[in-house]
């Protein structure tokens, strides 16, 4: 019957493409995209996304700020506003970042501070009555927010506008309601895995709360201000505007992340970018292919690291020159002085592409997400060197699944960093648990940025999927602990029981 149904329609084939296609542009949505001031490589997956919505019929506009450099395309349109940073400025910020945290700053220092600069970029949009105006014409059907960038919050709020989380990092919020015992669920930074002793169950706790103090006092207040400077009506809270997002799309994975309690509108979309490897540029193919069968090792610390401190690039030159392998590097700035014949500098390489060469052994990372997703998607083992943010919990993944080892890069020697790349090449289980969760990474319904379009295409159909929301977003804290039910638990039950006890007097009769 199916074949003589699809045999009958041969004729009428064109008609139903074009009604089809009738369909999809009539459901066609205008996208509003918040990127982060900095940090290019998120701007990349938001670039990605784009094509991949473009070819659904949609419209996505990007807000950047002037001066913030990126390719022209059909994909996408620009909304500009004067920022604080664009390109050149934002990178050297970035990069003085790092200068500090090798000169020993603490790393969550650092943090706070590109957090400020965050806020500050938010005051001055939220203050643009401008652009506010051009925004709302615009009359988006949906506003997709990167945490990292807490400001789109504000800016749907400020729209009237649907909006959906699509996070760029790794980062699985308390602030999204799910169950988390930290008893098996380890807290963001603090580098524990799903199996906790006493102690690091005790570590957790401390983590977790003091997270959720930075959260509730430091982090969203910033933004309230900015709403209450600005006059923002109705005045909302942050956490009210956190909790009223449609879907959280995550840039996780289930074989990167740890497993736990989820809700309905949680889903895992990490590996945006990854995708099978290109033909490598000749000069490279050369190079590779000239490798003898002790193949080659990748190292790269990604676009958002350009300079290394002097002290940790010669440790890492010392070591790689031990090998017998091959070492391609991407490197900028002052040549290591103790370099080995075996290693080539080259300021930008095809990470992806050399990732997926059957010749290459080990990739030395700094752990940054984009590049674990591409390395776990060819199934290449990792030494990890994390330097802030997210690395280190990536890294940690990694570690516990067995698919790499990571380093510290303020106490490794060289010969630690030594001994770790030799142990990932010529230890067969760490390529293939590396080529297992390759497997386990690939065997979902779709690519990640099919299903990241398949989800948003699910909250604009179903205006914003309500249907998907659990209850935890309109019960009290008490209410959620059951604090009531302690109460009447520890009060009122041995009150009715004292009450039950009082000898009963006999009655007088007349």
């Amino acid at each position: 019957m199916l074949l003589f149904l699809i045999s009958a329609m041969k004729p009428y084939t064109p008609v139903f493409i074009l009604l089809w296609s009738a369909v999809g542009i009539a459901r066609a949505a205008k996208v509003v995209v918040v990127p982060p001031i900095m940090f290019e490589s998120h701007l990349y997956i938001f670039k990605t996304l784009a094509s991949a919505l473009h070819d659904q019929g949609h419209q996505t506009v990007f807000l950047l700020s002037e001066g913030r450099e990126i390719p022209p395309s059909n994909h996408y349109r620009l909304q500009r506003y004067p920022g604080i940073f664009n390109s050149s400025t934002s990178d050297d910020f970035l990069q003085s970042k790092m200068r500090s945290i090798f000169s020993g700053r603490l790393t969550a220092l650092e943090l706070f501070d590109i957090l400020d600069h965050y806020s500050k970029n938010c005051d001055m949009i939220v203050g643009n009555q401008n652009l506010m105006r051009a925004l709302k014409q615009e009359k988006f059907d949906l506003l997709l927010v990167d945490p990292n960038e807490m400001c789109g919050f504000v800016i749907a709020h400020l729209l009237g506008v649907k909006y959906a989380v699509f996070s760029t990092g790794l980062w699985y919020p308390a602030e999204v309601g799910a169950p988390a015992p930290l008893s098996y669920v380890p807290e963001f930074n603090s580098l524990l895995t799903d199996r906790m002793n006493l102690f690091e169950r005790m570590k957790n706790t401390f983590v977790y709360l003091i997270s959720r103090f930075g959260v509730s006092f430091l982090v969203l207040p910033k933004y309230e201000r900015i709403m209450q400077k600005h006059k923002v009506l109705p005045e909302r809270s942050m956490y009210d505007l956190v909790h009223g997002s449609s879907l959280w799309m995550l840039c996780t994975d289930i074989a990167l992340e740890f497993p736990r309690p989820t809700l309905p509108n949680v889903v895992y979309v990490g590996g945006i970018l990854t995708k099978p490897a290109s033909p490598l540029p000749e000069d490279l193919q050369t190079w590779v292919n000239g490798a003898n069968e002790n193949g080659f090792v990748l190292v790269s610390f990604g676009a958002g690291v350009k300079y290394l401190s002097e002290d940790v690039a010669n440790k890492l030159a010392h070591a790689l020159a031990r090998l017998p392998q091959r070492v391609i590097w991407r490197f900028s700035g002052n040549k290591p002085r103790n370099l080995g014949n075996n290693t080539k500098l080259i300021e930008w390489l095809p990470q992806n592409d050399l990732l997926g060469h059957p010749n290459i052994k080990a990739f030395l990372s700094h752990g940054g997400l984009n590049s674990i997703f591409e390395t776990m998607y060819h199934g290449v083992p990792v030494v990890g060197i994390p330097l802030f943010g997210d690395h280190y919990d990536t890294m940690t993944r990694v570690q516990a699944k067995g698919m790499g080892i990571l380093l510290n890069w303020k106490t490794v020697t060289e010969s630690e960093l030594y001994e770790a790349l030799e142990k990932v090449i010529n230890d067969p289980s760490y390529r293939q648990r590396a080529q297992r969760l390759s497997e386990i990474h690939k065997d979902q319904p779709g690519h990640p940025v099919n299903r990241t379009v398949y989800w948003i295409n699910y909250i604009l159909r179903h205006n914003g999927a309500q249907h998907l929301r659990a209850a935890v977003y309109s019960i009290s804290l008490y209410q959620y602990f059951l604090l009531d039910i302690a109460f009447v638990v520890l009060f009122e039950i041995p009150c009715l029981e004292e009450e039950r006890r009082k000898p009963v007097l006999p009655s007088v009769v007349h």
